[in-house]
């Protein structure tokens, strides 16, 4: 009897373990309906310059960092790619058009920060865009990735094909982790792959005030299977006698609410294909996730992002006091102002 005992015991420990893992694998990227979905079939919300939270920096384009953004549901990060002041092979410096202007430390700890995600999370497809601004070697960054131990996974998607695997797929493979670059790929690292091969562009340099575009701008008219609709804003202040596109986090909730809805609209009607990745600033303010959800068929799941303690709200600041309160040099701001929207 006692043996019989043990064995029911046993035999329901592994039925709870069975349907607790059936659980676990029921959402894909927190919905189960995605799961059957193929990567280029999904929209993911996509934080433009995702590095970039150093909350009241001149270049901040976020309030949350890249844990917090993962953890709110954000499941596509964009990341320039900078040499570090040592030269260092294996590692990459996370900056904002100069590490002057705004530094966000090497790529290993944000890589830690990603994988720490995806180990406590299985189901959870992650993407990466690369700003190669530093003209880095697949090398570089293939010896930063093996550094932070991420290594396991990395998807490779054959150079030329349209047929992804659905995020199901992925999950049970454990290859969850996405890499694009701009420019530098070659076939030394396959992960690493080349982002117009198989994503285009809709414009990035959107000034405050004025329309959002739903045209192919990079790579220059080529459509592409997937695509990124960038929406985000930018304002022009003179600062130091010099012109700085400033992004605008006070307008946040007008951009990333009403007006995100309409682009998303606007470009699902012109591609004829949602957006695969909504690029935007200042995530948690407006509707990203919600549009997201709607643009996948989904109903949301009301999990609403993290507002933080204190944010770059003030995008009305006058350039004296961006300088005083943010103590950035003249000649950093100089030597970086035509690519700040970037």
């Amino acid at each position: 009897m006692r043996s019989s005992f043990i064995l029911a015991l046993a035999t329901a420990l592994v039925s709870s373990s069975l349907v607790a893992r059936s659980d676990a694998q029921q959402l894909c990227n927190g919905y189960a309906e995605l799961c059957a979905k193929t990567y280029d079939q999904v929209s993911y919300a996509t934080t433009h310059n995702a590095y970039a939270s150093n909350t009241g920096a001149l270049a901040a384009n976020q309030d949350n960092n890249i844990s917090i953004q993962l953890k709110d549901g954000i499941r596509a990060l964009m990341l320039d790619a900078y040499n570090t002041s040592t030269n260092d092979p294996n590692e990459i410096e996370l900056c904002h058009t100069s590490c002057s202007l705004l530094d966000a430390g090497p790529l290993t700890k944000t890589l830690g920060q990603i994988k720490a995600f995806l180990d406590a999370n299985p189901n959870e497809v992650v993407t990466i865009f690369w700003e190669n601004a530093g003209n880095l070697t697949p090398a570089h960054f293939q010896n930063a990735y093996q550094a932070a131990g991420v290594t396991n996974y990395l998807y490779t998607q054959t150079t030329g094909s349209t047929t992804w695997p659905t995020l199901a797929d992925m999950i049970s493979s454990g290859k969850r982790l996405v890499n694009y670059v701009d420019s530098g790929a070659d076939a030394s690292v396959p992960w690493l792959m080349a982002e117009y091969d198989f994503v285009f562009e809709t414009p990035f340099e959107i000034a405050l005030g004025a329309a959002y575009l739903c045209t192919v701008d990079r790579p220059k008219d080529q459509r592409k299977q997937m695509y990124v609709m960038n929406h985000f804003i930018s304002r022009t202040i003179a600062v130091s006698g010099v012109n700085a596109d400033l992004p605008q986090p006070g307008a946040a909730d007008q951009t990333n609410g009403p007006d995100l809805v309409s682009h998303a609209n606007s470009c699902q009607s012109t591609f004829n294909q949602i957006p695969t990745f909504v690029a935007v600033d200042f995530y948690e303010k407006g509707s990203l996730l919600q549009t997201v959800a709607q643009l996948n068929g989904v109903t949301f799941n009301n999990k609403l992002p993290t507002q933080p303690a204190s944010s770059t709200t003030s995008g009305a600041l006058s350039a004296k006091s961006i300088i005083s309160a943010r103590a950035v040099s003249a000649a950093a701001i100089i030597g970086a102002t035509s690519l700040l929207a970037l």
